[in-house]
Formats: C-alpha cells, sequence, structure tokens
C-alpha cells in the first residue's frame, strides 16, 4: 500500500510518500519511507495553499509513483496553526474522493515524538501555540503518557528530565531549559515532519467527517469576532 502523508500545522509544509504492506496498522516495522519534501515559508498558514498540493506532486514525481496508486491519505490534524490545519484536512478529503483512496489522520504532536522517541525513552514534544503559550503532550516508548495541554511556557511542570522537542521548544527555551534537555535550534528533532506521521499513525481508515481537526483551543478568528462589539448579536 502507498501512503501518502502530508502536514500543515506548523509554518513548515511537509509531505511524504511511504509503502507499508496492505493491512498495516499501529506497527511500524513493514513502513518505508520513499520520499519527503518540506517546505518553510511565511505566513499564518505556513504557505501551505500555495505549497502543500506542488509538494504532493513533486513528492510523486520523485518516487516515480502516480496518484492512482495511493491507497491511503494520511492528514496531520494539529493542534497546530489553525489555517493550515484546515487546508491539510480539506486537501485530505479531496485527494481522497478523487482518488478512492482511504483517509487516515495523527496528531500534529505523535510526529513531532516520532523521531526524538529513538533519542530517549521520555520525549515532551511542544508546539508553539502563539498567544504567548504552547500545545504540550509526553510520550514513552509505549505512546501518549498524558493528555493534549496548552499553558503558558513559564506555568509547565513536569516530572524527572525528558528530552524536549519542537518549536515551542525553541521559542520558550529559557523557560523550558530548566525542565529537561532541549537538542540545539538547528536541530531536525525541533521539526513535524510527515516521515514522523508515518512512523507513528495509525492507519485504520476513518470516513472523511471524521477527520476532524484538534484545536484544543478557540480559533484566533473566533477571538476576535468575540472581542469586537460590533459582531455581537
Amino acid at each position: 500500500m502507498l501512503i501518502l502523508a502530508l502536514d500543515a500545522s506548523t509554518p513548515v509544509t511537509t509531505v511524504a510518500l511511504a509503502r507499508a504492506e496492505a493491512g498495516a496498522d499501529a506497527e511500524t516495522d513493514d513502513r518505508e519511507v520513499l520520499v519527503e519534501i518540506s517546505v518553510s515559508a511565511g505566513g499564518p498558514s505556513g504557505g501551505a495553499s500555495e505549497a502543500l498540493l506542488t509538494a504532493v506532486h513533486a513528492a510523486l514525481g520523485f518516487a516515480g509513483e502516480d496518484l492512482s496508486s495511493v491507497g491511503r491519505v494520511l492528514c496531520g490534524v494539529g493542534p497546530g496553526t489553525f489555517t493550515g490545519i484546515r487546508i491539510a484536512a480539506a486537501t485530505a478529503r479531496a485527494l481522497s474522493f478523487g482518488t478512492g483512496a482511504a483517509l487516515a489522520g495523527n496528531s500534529t504532536l505523535d510526529a513531532l515524538a516520532a523521531p526524538a522517541l529513538s533519542c530517549s525513552g521520555d520525549v515532551l514534544a511542544v508546539i508553539d501555540a502563539k498567544r504567548g503559550e504552547i500545545f504540550v503532550r509526553r510520550f514513552s516508548a509505549d505512546g501518549p503518557t498524558t493528555g493534549i495541554g496548552c499553558v503558558r511556557p513559564e506555568e509547565l511542570s513536569v516530572e524527572g528530565s525528558p528530552l524536549i522537542v519542537g518549536d515551542g521548544a525553541v521559542r520558550y527555551r529559557g523557560a523550558l531549559e530548566g525542565l529537561g534537555s532541549i537538542p540545539p535550534d538547528g536541530s531536525p528533532l525541533h521539526r513535524v515532519s510527515a516521515i514522523g506521521h508515518v512512523i507513528s499513525a495509525d492507519l485504520t481508515p476513518v470516513a472523511a467527517p471524521d477527520l476532524v481537526p484538534i484545536y484544543v483551543r478557540e480559533p484566533d478568528a473566533e477571538v476576535r469576532r468575540d472581542l469586537n462589539p460590533w459582531g455581537r448579536s
């Protein structure tokens, strides 16, 4: 089975193609990554509206595969930038509808933690949530050990000394470095990757309406609308 994985939950739009035996589940031993393309760009969605489909076509071209050969479209569903999450989900649904490939979803924090778990059995995945907050989840080799939180970095408290990764760890290094070990700013462990989704995702198919974004908190647009006296009924 050919897997097309995509994520636009952070300012890096990322796409990968991988192979897995038909009927593969959460086990990853039989998954082989063929190619990954990542595009960094500015803007609130990381340029996903321009970059995502271009990256999909480029990945297919590099791998010598056709879109019609894709058997599973795996989408990162957040948390992260609200616009990017919506763009990725809409793109995944459209590709699934157009090709007949089944859909699957996976948390951005799971994808972020997956490569780091090859270095440490205790990982704290941290994504910059803007508004002075971070999305955070802790993982062991067996999977998540906490729920997904959204907190101010200076208010985060953890036991032990996890490996802390993600753009939130880079931005708020000063507040978080006392909680564990943070790799250098340029480390690839801080980047959400489509390969991370391939490694960590449960490929069980979901219906298009069930590919639900993980927002964790109210979108910025809703907050601004609530603060606008002219937008109140």
